[in-house]
């Protein structure tokens, strides 16, 4: 089997188009597929429950959104929260595309700045700094970790 294709990363991927055209329900029928097909590392299958978590969530907010009692506002609260980041976290920004509305999803849900979502980005993908590279890995640093997981995702 090719590294990356299977059930989970399929249903993830699907799950993350009806996303970007805002199609909630849709998307949480696919993420919970994900989950059911059990094919993918665990890290797959947590980053798809993660999804299907606050999809539902934000979800069930936006629909009370014309009641007028939704709390949507309190996505913004905890913007830049510099808490460290789990390894979960770490691959539900690598797996989601790199779109403008999937991004701002992951903002909301993470409770983390545009900026910090871009950098793990960078961390996995973009071009490390010296000071990142030089890292002797003895210390479990944000850089080293994001490599970590990029690695067990194959992406």
């Amino acid at each position: 089997m090719i590294k990356g294709r299977n059930a989970t990363r399929t249903n993830l991927n699907q799950a993350f188009a009806y996303l970007e055209r805002g199609k909630f329900k849709a998307a949480l029928k696919r993420l919970e597929a994900g989950i059911a097909a059990g094919d993918g590392i665990n890290l797959e299958r947590d980053t798809a429950a993660w999804w299907m978590f606050n999809v539902a969530k934000y979800r069930k907010e936006w629909k009370k959104m014309r009641y007028g009692n939704a709390h949507l506002f309190h996505y913004d609260e905890e913007d830049n929260n510099g808490k460290a980041w789990s390894d979960i976290e770490i691959a539900v920004v690598l797996l989601a595309p790199d779109t403008q509305k999937l991004n701002g999803y992951l903002v909301k849900f993470l409770g983390r700045s545009p900026e910090a979502i871009r950098f793990q980005r960078r961390y996995a993908h973009g071009r490390p700094l010296t000071s990142w590279i030089a890292e002797s890995g003895e210390r479990y640093t944000r850089y080293t970790q994001t490599s970590f997981v990029k690695t067990r995702l194959g992406v």
